[in-house]
């Protein structure tokens, strides 16, 4: 509990600290798909590359995850038994000794797509939104 309370303040002070800083930007992408046949293929290759990359990124989130759960069971199997050898109650449960936030890591496949399907003859356009803190501009 007290590491989910840590947790939120250090969240609420980082948006506290971006928020000082001004906007904040995002990369949105248009696609220009190539004129030949040859090329849009070729960008249909690229779409399977970026799926593929995607769903092995989720794969490996699912997995730290799942790791990530049976070494709390673990660590609060072992609390449990040091409480229990010391005589005193529980304070703690399995959600606690759970690190599985941490399994959230961005799978950057666009990067990569990017350039495939600029290498296929297609046109990659790029334009920043801003997505918070706006009015500070």
């Amino acid at each position: 509990m007290k590491q989910m309370i840590a947790s939120i303040f250090s969240i609420l002070c980082l948006a506290a600290m971006l928020a000082g800083c001004g906007p904040i930007y995002k990369t949105e992408y248009a696609y220009v798909p190539p004129r030949t046949d040859t090329g849009k293929m070729c960008t249909a290759q690229c779409v399977q590359g970026k799926n593929s990359c995607e769903q092995m990124c989720e794969m490996k989130n699912q997995d730290c995850r799942l790791r990530a759960h049976q070494d709390a069971l673990t660590q609060f199997e072992m609390y449990k038994q040091e409480r229990k050898r010391e005589g005193k109650p529980l304070k703690k449960d399995v959600k606690d000794f759970d690190q599985s936030y941490t399994c959230g890591s961005s799978c950057n496949c666009e990067p990569t797509y990017n350039a495939c399907y600029s290498a296929c003859g297609g046109q990659v356009l790029e334009r920043k939104v801003c997505v918070a803190f706006c009015d500070k501009q």
